[in-house]
């Protein structure tokens, strides 16, 4: 009998397979603009062509017309799938690797085809949240609020229902210094209120974005680009001589959730060791989904991350505190950050050894990933964090 292969293997194989067939078909003289993506289902059956043209051979296309082509064929290949941009990608580096055996050439210039394509896509989004937080921020006001669902409804009075809403007795969900989260009901509608205190540093009060705005960006942005996280219903800002006094951020509320370090803490002694390899890939998987849309999130901790779902293979992450997001590629000093971040918020019965094997596996992106200084540091740096942590805790 012969064995079953493993489901990323047949999806490898699938894009090899698939690359060949488009590859022949050019060869042959067909041309890319021909193959109809919608006749076909191509994850389940054999790649489908047109038949070649009849006559002489075609040319060699040109660049322009090759551009074109690829660029159609992307948007078929995603839209008529429902695939990933991802694994769009690897089906044409199959192709021009195959078309590569008969001319020189096509590998280098897809692999720059594809880095402008990424690159251009960060680049809008980063854009798109510039536009977002840039939104009303030159309004001068008291009081100044972007609710889309209720535009007529003045922003002195939205305040006042704020405050109503937060001395009532509602549910609280989380308190710390700098923010409050309650769950509460506000025009009829069930919502959570993230209200900001006013930044302790006075030079920044004047000239600071709001956190409530900047939560709004990154929901509108994550929503944009169809990554779960919690989604944004309006916001506002209240102003004192033109000084930033406080700011709060309203959002629908999600289904019953909890966050990963609760989930993990309970969940991971009952894990087998290929399902620590699983939620290892996981957590890497969501964090670099961030990266490859041109975001980082400078908070990243267990606590800002809820999990839905009971089995590991059908949870889904949602990302919290958005105001902590930022257009900008995963640097090294944000994933060294991030790390010691993570290493901190995990449940203290996770080994080293589990440590280490997840960060090994950023070694793609960043080669110093399994540097054993590299673990040296994380460790220092959350030894550090808690104990400040502590001394806030004890008043010291």
């Amino acid at each position: 009998m012969i064995p079953a292969l493993p489901p990323s293997r047949v999806r490898n194989v699938f894009f090899i397979e698939a690359g060949r067939a488009s590859a022949r078909y050019v060869q042959n003289g067909g041309r890319l603009r021909d193959i109809q993506m919608e006749e076909a289902d191509l994850l389940h059956s054999p790649l489908q062509l047109t038949p070649a043209p009849l006559g002489e051979r075609q040319p060699y296309p040109s660049r322009i017309l090759l551009e074109q082509d690829l660029s159609e064929l992307f948007s078929s290949w995603c839209v008529s799938q429902g695939t990933s941009i991802r694994n769009a990608f690897r089906f044409i580096f199959s192709f021009c690797g195959e078309m590569e055996n008969s001319q020189s050439g096509w590998f280098d210039w897809v692999s720059v085809w594809i880095t402008k394509q990424r690159t251009d896509h960060q680049r809008n989004v980063q854009q798109d949240y510039q536009f977002v937080l840039e939104m009303d921020k030159q309004v001068k006001s008291t009081f100044i609020a972007h609710w889309p669902s209720h535009p007529t409804t003045e922003a002195k009075v939205l305040h006042e229902m704020l405050e109503d809403g937060l001395k009532a007795e509602t549910s609280e969900l989380s308190h710390s210094q700098r923010a409050i989260v309650v769950q509460t009901e506000l025009l009829g509608e069930d919502v959570i209120v993230k209200r900001y205190a006013e930044n302790p540093k006075k030079w920044k009060q004047r000239w600071e974005t709001s956190r409530a705005r900047r939560a709004w960006a990154g929901s509108q942005v994550l929503k944009k680009i169809d990554l779960p996280a919690i989604r944004g219903i309006g916001w506002l800002e209240h102003y004192e001589n033109g000084h930033l006094k406080e700011s709060f951020f309203i959002s629908h509320q999600l289904p019953a959730m909890e966050t990963l370090r609760a989930w993990l803490r309970r969940e991971f002694p009952k894990m087998s060791p290929s399902q620590r390899v699983e939620f290892r890939h996981r957590l890497r998987n969501e964090i670099l989904k961030l990266h490859q849309h041109g975001l980082s999130h400078i908070d990243l901790k267990l606590s800002n991350i809820l999990i839905q779902g009971e089995e590991l293979k059908d949870l889904i992450f949602y990302w919290i505190d958005l105001e902590d997001l930022r257009p900008a590629r995963l640097s090294r000093r944000t994933f060294i950050r991030n790390l010691y971040q993570l290493n901190g918020s995990l449940p203290r019965q996770i080994p080293l050894e589990e440590r280490k094997a997840f960060l090994a596996g950023f070694q793609a992106l960043f080669p110093f990933a399994s540097s054993p200084k590299l673990l040296r540091y994380v460790q220092k740096k959350t030894q550090r964090r808690h104990r400040d942590e502590l001394k806030r805790l004890q008043g010291a």
